[in-house]
């Protein structure tokens, strides 16, 4: 199964545009916000993905209700979930998580810092930089698929999609 993960749009209309495109060219199941949205109206656009959404609030996202008004399937960080029998937090603070929620983790998906990384390991750890690219210039996301344990940092502007 794979997954796209995003994080920290910060209300950049274009590059959410850009990552649902791409997203919904990738044959996912399952996209991850690990959060900053900021307002409603950018996560509307979030919502043209094709595959299931899941994200958890960032601490940019102060219009919670709005949020939630747009996407049921929202949550309080950290957010547990099974998927293909792997255990995976989401969280957009990774100092945020207590050792015992690392404990019997396979995933670990965070945000907050805008810089992609991916540490191998048990857990593994995933953080697919900043979507809105405007603090380094570069909107990166990660695809990973979780039976074969490997995630990969896409940066968009690098990629060409056909508009038509």
């Amino acid at each position: 199964m794979k997954i796209g993960i995003l994080a920290d749009t910060h209300d950049n209309i274009h590059a959410i545009k850009t990552a649902v495109s791409f997203f919904n060219t990738q044959d996912l199941k399952y996209i991850i916000h690990a959060g900053d949205y900021v307002a409603p109206f950018a996560l509307k656009e979030i919502m043209n993905v094709s595959a299931k959404f899941i994200g958890v609030f960032g601490n940019n996202d102060g219009e919670r209700m709005g949020l939630q008004a747009v996407c049921k399937n929202l949550h309080e960080s950290p957010y547990d979930l099974i998927l293909d029998g792997k255990h995976i937090v989401v969280t957009h603070m990774l100092e945020s998580l207590s050792k015992r929620s690392k404990l019997n983790t396979d995933i670990i998906i965070y945000a907050h810092t805008h810089v992609p990384e991916i540490k191998t390991g048990l857990p593994m750890y995933i953080n697919p930089g900043e979507c809105g690219g405007w603090l380094n210039g570069r909107n990166t996301v990660a695809i990973l698929d979780i039976m074969a344990s490997q995630a990969d940092i896409i940066d968009l502007s690098a990629i060409s999609l056909d508009k038509g």
